[in-house]
């Protein structure tokens, strides 16, 4: 299975983890974060979703800002 933008229709072939909170309260906060590096559009999915056993995760360290 192929995934690809739904923009310009590039291929993805990995994803981020982000602690972005869509919901108040953090209810749920674990999402995954796809960007085309085509055309920079971002999709966000839930970390369950069976589309990201086809690509790659990309580990990443984030901090606080300081």
């Amino acid at each position: 299975m192929k995934i690809t933008c739904l923009r310009c229709n590039a291929e993805l072939k990995s994803y981020l983890m982000t602690q972005l909170s869509f919901l108040p309260y953090d209810v749920s906060h674990s999402h995954a974060m796809l960007e085309c590096h085509q055309c920079g559009h971002l999709e966000f999915l839930s970390k369950n979703s069976p589309m990201l056993k086809e690509l790659e995760m990309i580990p990443s360290l984030v901090g606080d800002g300081d």
